[in-house]
C-alpha cells in the first residue's frame, strides 16, 4: 500500500487534482493507495502539514488492512511539496518522531529537498518552464517554515540520511528543483540508503 501525498506548493492541490496520478498506481503497481488531504496554508502553515501526514500514517499503520493492504508492506510517495513531505515522514519514523510502520519505500517525484535555493537550477530556470522563481518565493512565503536548515522542510540537511526507506527519485530536467533532487540521490547513496533515480531530461515541473 500507499500513502500518497499531493503536490501544490503546500497551498493549493487536493484530493481530485491529483486523483489521475493515484489511480495510476493503484493500477498499474496494484497497490491500495490512500490521498491525504492535508491542511494547507497560509491557513495552515508549517508544520500543520507535516503534522497531518504524521498522523495520516499512524493511522493507516493500524488500519490499513480494512482496505485490503499489508500492514508491513506500507510505502509513502508524493510530487513537489509532496515528495518533500514524504522525504520527512521518512526521516521522522526513523528517528522515533512519529509512530507507525518503517516504509519500505519512498516515491519522490520532482520533490522540494532544500529551501535555501542554492542551486544553479534554480536560477537557470527561474522563468518560462512552468515552475517560476516568482511561483516559488510566493509559496514558500506562504507555508512560512522560520529556518530553511530545519530537516522538516529541508530533508536534505539533515546530519544523518542512512538507513531510510529505499528511496525513487524523479527529476524533470528542464525544473528549478532538478539539482537538488539529484543531490539527493547522491547523498542518500553516499550514506547507504538505496536510492534509485529516474531522469525526465526533456520534461519541466509538474509532467
Amino acid at each position: 500500500w500507499m500513502l500518497y501525498i499531493h503536490g501544490g506548493g503546500w497551498v493549493t492541490g487536493d484530493l481530485e487534482s491529483h486523483d489521475r496520478i493515484c489511480r495510476r498506481l493503484c493500477h498499474e503497481g496494484e497497490l491500495v493507495v490512500v490521498s491525504v488531504d492535508y491542511r494547507l496554508a497560509p491557513e495552515a502553515p508549517f508544520p500543520a502539514a507535516v503534522n497531518d501526514i504524521e498522523q495520516a500514517w499512524t493511522v493507516l499503520s493500524n488500519t490499513i488492512s480494512r482496505w485490503g493492504g499489508h500492514p508491513d508492506r506500507g510505502s509513502v510517495g508524493g510530487d513537489s511539496a509532496g515528495g518533500n513531505l514524504a522525504a520527512v515522514l521518512c526521516q521522522r519514523l526513523r528517528d522515533g518522531l512519529c509512530t507507525g510502520v518503517t516504509p519500505t519505500m519512498q516515491l519522490l517525484i520532482y520533490p522540494v529537498i532544500d529551501f535555501r535555493r542554492l542551486d544553479p537550477s534554480h536560477r537557470t530556470f527561474a522563468e518560462g518552464f512552468l515552475l517560476t522563481s516568482a511561483s516559488i518565493d510566493y509559496y514558500k512565503a506562504l507555508y512560512a517554515a522560520p529556518d530553511d536548515n530545519d530537516p522538516a522542510v529541508s530533508p536534505i540537511r539533515h546530519d544523518d540520511l542512512s538507513q531510510l526507506p529505499p528511496a525513487i527519485v524523479v527529476t524533470a530536467g528542464f525544473d528549478p528543483l532538478r539539482d537538488e533532487g539529484e543531490r539527493y540521490v547522491h547523498a542518500l547513496r553516499q550514506a547507504g540508503t538505496p536510492a534509485g533515480w529516474v531522469q525526465g531530461e526533456g520534461l519541466v515541473h509538474g509532467f
